[in-house]
């Protein structure tokens, strides 16, 4: 199904509907409807800023996978405008995972105590550098203020060996801790995939 505006399309996939009928008929399925929201929060902050910045068009893309968000002048925003609109979604998300918790405490709520982690881990895991999420590209921006192209790159890669060792170790940890997390090992393969990919 597309549902197309003059300034934004919406794509939604058959798969993504399926699988959307089937998580609201599982007790289970709350934690991914409640992710999917809260995604769908994450890229309306990133459309928000981009038609704030003069951006004229912008996709919306949904499967089973998640959400993602497209645009293909990117290129004519500042690096300031680029950092600003990269690293805004994952600010939204963790002020809104914040808000949730501090309710989720007034009034206790397991509701309200999940869509608090959930809005912190979007938030917190956009923020890792690499350069296919929004810390990366936030950071990468802000680097080419100063630095040439190269030196970007080289420091971008730097920091995706990095990383990636980093969200392996985490997994390996909690596997020596006998806990088990099928999020991380496929948060892990997911990055991996990625950072070869935008070395092809």
């Amino acid at each position: 199904m597309c549902i197309e505006t003059k300034r934004l399309k919406i794509s939604i996939s058959f798969a993504f509907s399926v699988f959307l009928a089937l998580a609201a008929n599982i007790a289970e399925g709350r934690t991914y409807l409640l992710t999917l929201l809260f995604s769908f929060l994450h890229e309306l902050t990133h459309i928000f800023f981009l038609f704030l910045y003069g951006v004229k068009k912008a996709e919306l893309h949904f499967s089973p996978g998640g959400i993602k968000m497209t645009c293909v002048d990117l290129e004519a925003l500042s690096y300031r405008k680029t950092v600003i609109c990269s690293l805004s979604a994952p600010a939204v998300n963790i002020l809104t995972g914040a808000v949730f918790f501090i309710l989720g405490r007034i009034c206790p709520s397991e509701l309200m105590l999940t869509a608090s982690y959930i809005n912190l881990i979007i938030g917190t895991v956009n923020l890792l550098p690499l350069s296919f999420l929004d810390g990366g590209r936030g950071l990468n921006a802000a680097l080419l203020r100063f630095l040439t192209p190269d030196k970007v790159y080289r420091i971008s890669d730097v920091l995706s060996v990095f990383t990636l060792i980093f969200l392996a170790s985490v997994f390996f940890v909690f596997l020596l801790m006998k806990k088990f997390h099928l999020f991380l090992l496929i948060f892990f393969a997911y990055c991996t995939c990625e950072s070869i990919i935008q070395r092809l």
